[in-house]
């Protein structure tokens, strides 16, 4: 199986998930939100959102004030099992019976308004530089996920009717974006950031463990592929985990290993190959020119657009062989008081915008952007012994996966929340 096919597998996986918990028959009664929820046999998420909140659709909503005891499985409704019911604004305490045909309802092609909050007005988004195509100043509309992120909000922000806002802020130190910018709600929200396996946290580095214990996570914005940029010159093609053995990588300082060690390869925690974590991609591909590390680990996509501004899209490729397929989140702390509200608008807005055609039309856009403007030049079609490399599959959330930045600073840190003399923070892209 192609990596592009494991990437759509990975996918339809996804959507398998969410789709076998909005469609399986409810037995739950009437329930009054801000109470708990004792599951009963042939209950579902999306059942119950049906029931409190008129829409079946809202599921994530219950699935999110309850991440800790469902885990990462949004289908883990088990009978017995106590659920908080978190109650929306405009959430009558006892919801009503859902008529087939409700009274005022929208036409069937038109999408339902947003349940808005009473009580969060702004949303202080955080993210940094040094990732396109999906995040950069100096990228259009600030890159890919920051401009699917924007295009989601201003719907918000639309139908709040000055009721609304949200700002990007650029912080380009992303050990300090977890903590301490995050954790204590210098900023409300940061993108993007992969989602760790954390289910199973022993298997993951402490970067992995704290990410899963302290933040939840949005559904997917995009997908990635991880690869190993190699030299055209050199021996090593990776094709087979054992021929990592022995083997000198380099990644980004701030970039978690877990992908590293996933699935029992242990690389980094058996001492299998020797890591180098420089602070930025292009220290990384430098030592790989200069045959001091065997390959880079880096998403297909940010190690093109760097090796090609180096000038070094003749020389190296990347290796047929993904590492890693990860998605990419917004993340915010479970400490955050309007958590549940945050996750609902970004998961509500980005979903419209699938519905709509506006995400296949924005993400189609950067990625023509990203090519037309030469950013494959190190791609294994322009080396005659190189294989053709798998692309993100289109239309996924989160089709790439953002590294996520652990310890350590890809760059220097730009001053957060720096007013400007209009007496607005600087750095939106």
């Amino acid at each position: 199986m192609t990596a592009k096919s494991d990437a759509m597998v990975a996918w339809l996986f996804i959507g398998a998930i969410i789709g076998a918990s909005c469609f399986l028959a409810t037995g739950a009664s009437a329930q009054t939100c801000g109470t708990d929820y004792t599951l009963k046999p042939g209950d579902t998420l999306a059942g119950l959102a049906r029931t409190v909140y008129g829409n079946a659709s809202q599921w994530s909503i219950i699935y999110y004030a309850n991440q800790d005891r469902l885990g990462t499985n949004a289908t883990l409704a088990v009978p017995g099992l106590s659920l908080k019911i978190p109650c929306l604004a405009g959430t009558p305490t006892a919801a009503a019976p859902v008529e087939t045909s409700p009274a005022g309802a929208p036409p069937a092609n038109e999408a339902a308004p947003f349940q808005l909050s009473t009580m969060l007005k702004r949303i202080e988004f955080l993210t940094a530089e040094g990732y396109p195509p999906f995040t950069g100043r100096d990228l259009p509309q600030g890159g890919m996920l920051i401009d699917l992120l924007q295009a989601s909000m201003d719907q918000i922000k639309e139908q709040a009717n000055g009721g609304f806002d949200y700002q990007v802020s650029w912080v380009n130190d992303w050990s300090a974006h977890l903590n301490p910018l995050l954790i204590t709600r210098a900023f409300d929200a940061g993108v993007p950031w992969s989602k760790p396996d954390c289910a199973h946290p022993e298997a993951l580095d402490k970067a992995g463990q704290y990410i899963c214990q302290k933040f939840f996570f949005s559904d997917p914005l995009y997908e990635s592929v991880t690869v190993l940029f190699v030299r055209n010159d050199g021996s090593f093609n990776f094709e087979r985990d054992e021929q990592i053995v022995g083997k000198t990588l380099c990644r980004t300082k701030g970039w978690s290993t877990y992908d590293l060690d996933k699935g029992g390869r242990n690389w980094v925690k058996d001492g299998k190959i020797t890591l180098l974590q420089p602070q930025r991609a292009e220290d990384c591909f430098r030592l790989l020119d200069e045959g001091s590390v065997d390959a880079v680990v880096i998403a297909e996509l940010t190690g093109l657009a760097v090796a090609s501004a180096m000038g070094m899209g003749d020389r190296i490729h990347a290796a047929a062989r993904p590492i890693n397929i990860e998605t990419m989140h917004v993340i915010i702390a479970k400490t955050h008081a309007s958590a549940r509200t945050v996750l609902y608008y970004i998961n509500t807005s980005l979903a419209r915008l699938k519905v709509t055609g506006a995400y296949d039309a924005i993400t189609a856009k950067h990625l023509e952007q990203f090519w037309g403007a030469g950013s494959g030049a190190a791609s294994p079609a322009s080396t005659a012994e190189a294989q053709p490399q798998p692309k993100p599959g289109a239309g996924q959330t989160p089709a790439v996966k953002a590294r996520e930045p652990e310890a350590g600073a890809q760059q220097k840190p730009t001053t957060p929340g720096k007013k400007g003399s209009d007496g607005k923070k600087t750095g939106q892209p």
